[in-house]
């Protein structure tokens, strides 16, 4: 009987949370492309780039959205049933509050596994594809994803490092390249080439028109000059392609890949393992808000005051939403450790659903 019943509940969080997502989702699709009205109009945009434009944004604002929508289908759910007289019955059929509002928890919990697939999958992919067609088919930008990096340095193994002007990663050249080898603290050689490319074949880098200084034990280094010298420099191109970060346009693995890319050339990764732990706590917020959403209903949904349960319903949400904003923005600034930055917002809110639980004497 009592599965029953909590399936019964269960059903009633499936409708509004499907409502709530594609609502919210439908009006932050508006706001984004009344945002930008005037490129679409300017940039003379055919109705099917525009269409595929919108589809590949939907999934991104799905994720960002949806423990909104979860919060609000857990307050829908259980006013509904709060209203029906069948919290009251339960209540005198023996069951505890914590029980019931189980199987919400459970739909909150589902709701976050799906948060977390089309997190990793289908929409940092399909959010790229649309920053392509904005910036690259409408915009006429090709390079804005900065594969042209400018001041560019790295190891290139024991003892030898690499430094360049300009590394273009659309066709695998480095500008004014120079490759300086160490031996214990002093320079053994140094060589100056006009242009490095990357031999794909051989997997190293030849250097045109070098120059090669060698430093021995006389006092007069000796120089050689070569039209064309290879090189035992094999950290590829792959390996160098820092794009700009797109924070919603990567997942955990990429995440993980960029940070061993940066470390790889002696740069900062601050913002990426920032946003790595963002990511991983992200999904954590639908349970949180499903928390909050079944005490706001215990609280409020009565008559009249349905209606101010949901107006302090989303007022919440979006506050949590401004939270996790700013949480990421201070460890992007060194002012608080990337791993607390993602779980901050989290630690807060949970401390606030378990205090305003207890108004509701849900336990």
């Amino acid at each position: 009987m009592m599965k029953i019943f909590q399936s019964y509940i269960a059903r009633h969080f499936l409708v509004p949370f499907v409502a709530a997502l594609s609502v919210f989702t439908g009006l932050l699709l508006l706001g984004n492309v009344f945002g930008h009205l005037y490129v679409f109009t300017k940039g003379e945009v055919s109705v099917l780039v525009f269409i595929k434009y919108i589809l590949c944004q939907a999934p991104y604002f799905m994720v960002k959205i949806m423990p909104i929508a979860t919060l609000l289908a857990v307050l829908a759910a259980l006013g509904e049933i709060i209203k029906s007289g069948e919290w009251k019955a339960g209540m005198a059929g023996g069951w505890r509050p914590l029980d019931m509002l189980m199987p919400l928890v459970l739909c909150a919990a589902a709701a976050g596994l799906l948060q977390f697939a089309v997190q990793e999958t289908a929409a940092p992919s399909l959010y790229l594809e649309s920053e392509h067609i904005f910036r690259r088919d409408i915009r006429g930008r090709d390079d804005w994803a900065r594969l042209v990096v400018n001041n560019v340095s790295f190891s290139a193994g024991e003892g030898r490092f690499v430094t360049c002007r300009v590394f273009d990663g659309r066709v695998n050249t480095m500008q004014q390249v120079v490759l300086s080898a160490y031996s214990g603290m002093k320079l053994g050689y140094t060589l100056q080439a006009e242009k490095a490319v990357w031999n794909a074949e051989k997997r190293s880098w030849d250097f045109n028109n070098a120059v090669e200084t060698i430093y021995g034990e006389t006092a007069i280094p000796s120089v050689k000059k070569y039209k064309k010298r290879e090189t035992e420099v094999s950290v590829g191109p792959e390996n160098l392609i820092l794009e700009n970060l797109v924070p919603d346009g990567i997942n955990l693995a990429g995440l993980l890949d960029r940070i061993k890319k940066l470390r790889l050339v002696g740069a900062p990764s601050v913002t990426e393992r920032t946003l790595f732990w963002c990511k991983v706590s992200a999904p954590f917020a639908n349970i949180i808000m499903a928390l909050i959403g079944a005490s706001i209903a215990l609280l409020f949904t009565r008559g009249r005051k349905n209606s101010l349960s949901y107006g302090i319903a989303i007022g919440i949400g979006f506050v949590f939403w401004a939270a996790l904003v700013f949480s990421q923005e201070i460890g992007n600034a060194e002012l608080m450790s990337p791993f607390m930055s993602g779980i901050s917002p989290l630690v807060v809110f949970g401390i606030f659903s378990v205090w305003i639980m207890r108004r509701a004497r849900v336990f």
